[in-house]
């Protein structure tokens, strides 16, 4: 048995996604693709199972081209779906830009938009799959690649099927779900010639859910009540406050603990070679308090830089109004062009405060819970990893571009 370590500093990591984030802004969006590449490469090779680091050989050109592909893809599949909504009497482009002028076009609206929602709904679980089995054929250790089979479209289907059934029983066969798309993933993924394979039940998982039941028996007292009697929701209003604060609370904690216990039981439940299995010691109360700690850390980071910003704007227009170096620009930076340069300001230091934000998040929630997670992970009759050989690689050509194009995937 070992242990697999995350060895990494919040220092670099911060200036890496810093520098590349700015990059990201000054070539509007183009070098986003480089710069995942790169933070992926730092991610993997921070961690080290056994002392042994992972490698990521992706490429950003290769995300970039497959990025364009997936562009092209998806704006043919939507330019069918349009022609089809026309024929059958919807227009997509016609609902988001029309007024309606009638209960027929709030109809028309209402069907246009949720037929395109769940005709997309498909390439979103598809990009899912694609973005996993990406990483994994990019991710190397000990010189053996990962890999995962071409089965993106049964995924897609499942994906739809489970997540229907979830939502028709009001999330009671979410457990469903959860397992039996992560058995579908794992059952097809490889290291070298050695398969994985994903064992347990998928009503084991209903343990992890008790919060979530917690938290809806607070909610549904207090809808009740709203729904049946808006005089009753007065009388009640402080009581009713106490008690949907409470339960938003308690599911928003209780997502979490499903989450981590959830994937504490599938890790459990994971074989690869037969043989090699893997248990995680991973805390549902470590993950929140990192959480906390992070978006407090980011909120008063981020009111800082807010207060910087206004306070150099201020230093700006006293300057230009003062006759003093700045050529008059602040006066006039609400008239003439200077409203178009006060435009570009406004854009350029938003974007730079969305990618500050994501690079905080980055260093102080989301590197941080992976390295929780990787620190509590052990790996048992790890002698068998030395029988694995090579296992002949496949080739992505069009990278996980879905992903990008969709905005899914995995965090880094």
């Amino acid at each position: 048995m070992f242990t697999a370590f995350f060895l990494s500093e919040n220092s670099k990591l911060f200036w890496l996604v810093t520098w590349t984030g700015a990059l990201t802004i000054v070539t509007l969006g183009i070098y986003r693709f480089w710069a995942r590449t790169r933070l992926r490469r730092y991610i993997w090779s921070s961690i080290r199972p056994g002392g042994d680091s992972f490698e990521y050989t992706g490429t950003g050109l290769e995300k970039f081209l497959g990025f364009l592909i997936a562009l092209v893809v998806l704006a043919v599949y939507l330019g069918l779906l349009q022609v089809v909504l026309s024929f059958i009497g919807f227009s997509l482009w016609g609902a988001i830009t029309s007024e309606p002028r009638g209960p027929m076009d709030v109809v028309t609206q209402l069907g246009a938009t949720y037929v395109t929602g769940l005709a997309v709904l498909p390439l979103i679980f598809f990009a899912q799959y694609r973005a996993r089995r990406y990483m994994l054929s990019r991710t190397r250790w000990r010189g053996l690649r990962f890999a995962m089979d071409a089965a993106a479209v049964g995924y897609a289907w499942r994906a739809l099927l489970y997540f229907g059934l979830s939502i028709v029983t009001l999330g009671a066969l979410m457990p469903l779900t959860t397992f039996r798309l992560e058995k579908y993933m794992t059952d097809r993924m490889w290291y070298g010639d050695a398969s994985f394979e994903q064992e347990g039940q998928w009503t084991a998982l209903y343990g992890a859910m008790k919060h979530l039941f917690i938290a809806v028996g607070l909610l549904l007292p207090a809808g009740v009540i709203i729904y049946w009697g808006l005089f009753l929701g007065f009388l009640f209003l402080g009581f009713l406050s106490i008690l949907s604060f409470a339960g938003c609370i308690w599911l928003l904690f209780g997502f979490i603990y499903y989450q981590v216990e959830s994937f504490k039981y599938l890790t459990a439940q994971k074989v690869l070679d037969g043989q090699v299995r893997f248990t995680s010691q991973a805390s549902c109360e470590r993950v929140i308090g990192i959480f906390v700690q992070g978006i407090i850390l980011i909120t008063i980071l981020t009111i800082v830089l807010i207060l910087i910003f206004v306070a150099l704007y201020f230093v700006f227009s006293a300057l230009g109004s003062n006759g003093m170096p700045g050529g008059g620009a602040g006066a006039e930076i609400f008239g003439g062009s200077g409203l178009l340069w006060a435009l570009l300001v406004v854009i350029l230091g938003s974007l730079a405060c969305f990618e500050l934000i994501g690079a905080l998040a980055t260093v102080f929630i989301s590197a941080p819970i992976l390295g929780h997670i990787v620190d509590t992970l052990r790996v048992e009759n790890s002698g068998q990893l030395e029988q694995i050989r090579q296992r002949a690689g496949d080739l992505m050509d069009d990278a996980d571009g879905f992903a990008d194009a969709l905005d899914v995937g995995g965090a880094f």
